[in-house]
């Protein structure tokens, strides 16, 4: 289960990021003056950045999928145990979140530094990016849930 989910969200990457990298060139030719010239190397690093960082939320929410109750248990050994798994998951979640957001921060204020002189437009394409694959992440994240939940739902009626 958890390669056929990551094998989709790869491909929709993929598809996704083609379509921001014509959007890039675009762009670079008709208003030149608001796009940097690195930012092709910014969609390189946003696309392995969200391959490797969706790669461990994915295997912590197929867990969660996945999870069967043990009839053996008691009803609060059973909460216990879904909560342990989702913790995990946040746990994860949140981990992936704030090392990706110190990496991104480190990587600005080396090319700020490096760079002075389009330091402020990357930072702004920079952002825009960012604000856009963020985007593009929560949607696949929060997808396999709503699924779980509705199978759920269909299960239990």
């Amino acid at each position: 289960m958890l390669k056929k989910i990551y094998y989709r969200y790869l491909q929709s990457l993929l598809i996704f990021s083609i379509l921001v990298t014509v959007v890039y060139i675009v762009l670079r030719f008709v208003i030149p003056w608001i796009v940097s010239a690195n930012l092709p190397y910014l969609i390189v690093i946003f696309v392995l950045v969200s391959a490797l960082t969706h790669y461990i939320i994915t295997r912590s929410d197929v867990e969660r999928m996945e999870h069967k109750s043990n009839p053996e248990l008691s009803k609060d050994e059973q909460m216990k145990e879904i909560t342990t798994i989702e913790r995990r998951f946040i746990t994860r979640y949140m981990l992936t979140t704030a090392i990706k957001l110190l990496s991104f921060l480190v990587l600005l204020l080396l090319y700020a530094y490096t760079n002075r002189e389009d330091a402020i437009l990357f930072l702004l394409n920079f952002m825009a990016i960012y604000l856009i694959y963020s985007v593009f992440e929560l949607v696949y994240i929060k997808k396999p849930i709503t699924e779980k939940k509705t199978k759920s739902k269909i299960i239990s009626k």
